[in-house]
């Protein structure tokens, strides 16, 4: 007796593949998020850390969540006492609060880093008003990561995890560095609206924080951009101010001195912020010129495109090794973005370096969405205090960033 027809068996053992397929893909994820968590869990275990910060329930609070995580913790109510318990307990990372009486944090952190025994000791800040002059001030302190008040305790520990593994892993003074090329990956959308820059910022933050890579997050959505709002950048030195250097100078030096650090291991370029002259708009040429150099430099490069297409976007897109084309799931966005993908081989891209991704901005959209190709992932609806807050252990990240490096 046939059961399938052969049109039947062949679709039959099609979706089966596939299932094997994602199956196969997810349990490497998993393993490779183990792994990433195992690692951190290593580099914490048996740490010293002093908490400096003038509100008992927050010392009370961090104090009590490190210790049932396995650090040895030891805590100062102000700056001064804070000073103290460094010099005399050598701890091996410091999280400290910047608004106290006394002293701020900005002058604690200024003091550990001029004594020789705590000078390369890490300095996490807690704040709970990131504006851009804090920040600024916060690194030429010396500070090497911050977080934003409230926060989560997962988060703090990811942060913690995070500056621990990357001052253990740090090679010795003089040591050659690393001279493998990294990955540029661009997040593009033909329609707007869907979320693009909020999902770059993040994958930029997720990549720093659990692949203990450097990342260059540079805003091409011109002229206005969104990345420099959305975290408190200056933007008197802009990506188009380094694109119109002459390119044979552009190195990474000169990418950097256009470029914000957001955090240890995050550089920023930002968009102008302003509607710029057309004779200013800079040649693709220069564009390639600076990517290559951030790559080879060892920098993972995320690209914010916004939804322009135009001959920057175009030139990034080309030499992108992995484009994530992102739609809301919504009719309109899926219709023009299956329409983008029809035209790929037009544009001169390769297809199978576009890979879909469904970030549901306004809300859930059901399983049945009407893509041309299968999404690699699905980012789901969250409101924007739980998004801002949950995303790091979000799966649909996990996979952008296991695909992407």
């Amino acid at each position: 007796m046939i059961l399938f027809g052969t049109d039947h068996r062949s679709s039959w053992i099609a979706c089966h593949s596939l299932s094997c397929i994602a199956k196969s893909l997810f349990i490497k994820i998993k393993k490779k998020w183990e792994e990433i968590l195992a690692k951190g869990m290593c580099a914490m275990g048996e740490r010293k850390i002093l908490v400096i910060d003038d509100e008992f329930p927050v010392r009370y609070l961090v104090e009590h969540q490190l210790k049932r995580r396995g650090f040895d913790v030891m805590s100062a109510k102000d700056g001064p006492s804070g000073l103290e318990a460094a010099f005399a307990y050598k701890p091996d990372l410091i999280v400290l609060d910047i608004m106290m009486p006394k002293m701020d944090g900005f002058e604690v952190c200024e003091e550990i880093r001029e004594n020789p025994d705590t000078a390369r000791t890490p300095v996490i800040f807690l704040t709970a008003c990131v504006t851009k002059e804090h920040k600024l001030q916060a690194f030429k302190a010396g500070a090497d990561d911050y977080l934003m008040k409230p926060f989560q305790a997962d988060e703090l520990e990811a942060h913690i995890a995070a500056v621990l593994r990357r001052n253990h892993a740090a090679p010795e003074k003089g040591a050659p560095a690393p001279s493998k090329r990294a990955r540029i990956t661009s997040l593009f959308s033909p329609k707007g609206g869907v979320g693009t820059t909020t999902l770059a910022i993040q994958l930029a933050e997720a990549v720093a924080l659990h692949e203990d890579q450097s990342v260059m997050l540079m805003d091409l959505d011109l002229p206005l951009g969104g990345i420099a709002p959305a975290l408190s950048l200056y933007t008197n030195r802009h990506i188009i101010d380094l694109l119109n250097e002459p390119e044979e100078e552009i190195d990474i030096d000169r990418v950097k001195r256009f470029s914000q650090r957001h955090r240890a291991s995050l550089w920023v370029t930002p968009a102008p912020g302003v509607l710029v002259e057309s004779s200013r708009m800079p040649n693709p040429a220069r564009l390639e010129r600076a990517l290559d150099v951030i790559a080879e430099s060892g920098h993972q490069v995320i690209l914010d495109l916004g939804s322009n297409l135009n001959k920057l976007t175009l030139a990034a897109l080309r030499k992108s090794d992995v484009v994530y084309m992102v739609t809301s799931g919504q009719p309109v966005a899926n219709k023009l973005h299956n329409a983008f993908l029809g035209s790929a081989k037009q544009l001169g891209l390769e297809p199978q370096r576009l890979l879909p991704v469904i970030n549901e901005l306004h809300g859930n959209v059901s399983n049945g969405v009407d893509l041309n190709r299968v999404p690699v992932a699905r980012i789901p609806h969250a409101n924007e205090q739980s998004r801002t807050r949950l995303w790091l252990r979000d799966q649909g990240i996990q996979k952008l960033v296991s695909v992407m490096i």
